[in-house]
């Protein structure tokens, strides 16, 4: 899913969250590879969400990366 770009993005945590948010939703559905760069993406955006490296950590194991 493409996150666009609009008024309520005011900032890159805002933005970040929402990448991060959609990373869960595509982990539970299934979408682990999707879900991945959802995660990455909130990481680039926003370096100190812990919440978001976490994510990476395991599914990089699950994914085997």
């Amino acid at each position: 899913m493409h996150i666009g770009h609009n008024h309520d993005d005011i900032d890159h945590e805002n933005l970040a969250l929402r990448h991060y948010g959609e990373g869960i939703y595509q982990e539970s559905q299934g979408n682990l590879a999707e879900a991945f760069n959802e995660y990455m993406m909130a990481n680039v955006l926003d370096p100190r969400l812990a919440v978001a490296q976490t994510k990476l950590v395991i599914l990089r194991q699950k994914l085997s990366l």
